[in-house]
């Protein structure tokens, strides 16, 4: 496996570093051009950058490439730890980045009267966000060739808003002390318990997205 994390990391210091920059630069821009707050630059480098795990698995398939890797003390079980791992290590290194960046221009006078529990608790949510992203695109990922991959991805991302859309329309035929009674839960759970919700969710899609890769690896036709 350490033989595959130095691979990616060279991969990313070949590849990645333009698009690191080019994030950099439009994040920046976005704040001072655009009234989006500081903690969106720790979101947007974040999460953007942390789809560069999934761009690795296309370099993979370059030139059967998956056949060499197999070759090596490398088992497909393997693989697939390895790339959790660097999605992991890809999304910290990006978030810490992004919230140096962020933090620089919390202190600017026009970015002032940010609280510091509200700064923190929104950059936070911003890794579990980055990684249910890539939770749905490692698996698709390795089940699809690269341009399958990209009209599941597509269609992923326009079935997630059918859904919130349907959800949104139902919301108007459910009786007003059922929303009451979700809404005042909600509201009871405070900004650490809504945190503690949305990393339980994160966690079970990374478990279930683990185990869905493993078993799509397993039976990969290489």
């Amino acid at each position: 496996m350490k033989g595959m994390l130095i691979k990616d990391f060279r991969l990313l210091k070949n590849q990645g570093k333009t698009l690191f920059l080019m994030l950099l630069v439009v994040a920046v821009f976005m704040n001072l051009l655009t009234d989006v707050g500081p903690s969106f630059i720790v979101g947007y480098i974040t999460i953007m950058f942390s789809m560069f795990t999934v761009s690795t698995i296309s370099y993979d398939e370059f030139d059967n490439c998956y056949l060499f890797l197999m070759t090596l003390p490398v088992t497909r079980k393997k693989y697939v730890n390895e790339k959790y791992l660097y999605a992991l290590l890809s999304i910290i290194f990006a978030w810490c980045v992004g919230l140096a960046l962020g933090m620089i221009l919390v202190v600017i006078p026009s970015s002032a009267g940010i609280g510091a529990a509200e700064w923190i608790e929104t950059c936070l949510g911003y890794i579990f966000t980055a990684w249910i992203f890539v939770g749905i695109l490692i698996p698709l990922r390795l089940k699809f060739e690269s341009e399958k991959a990209r009209y599941a991805n597509l269609i992923v991302i326009l079935g997630v808003i059918i859904a919130a859309f349907l959800a949104a329309s139902a919301i108007e035929y459910v009786p007003e002390e059922i929303v009451g009674t979700g809404k005042q839960w909600f509201s009871g759970l405070g900004s650490r318990g809504l945190m503690v919700l949305f990393v339980g969710i994160t966690i079970a899609v990374v478990i279930i997205s683990y185990l869905c890769s493993q078993r799509i690896m397993a039976k990969k036709e290489l």
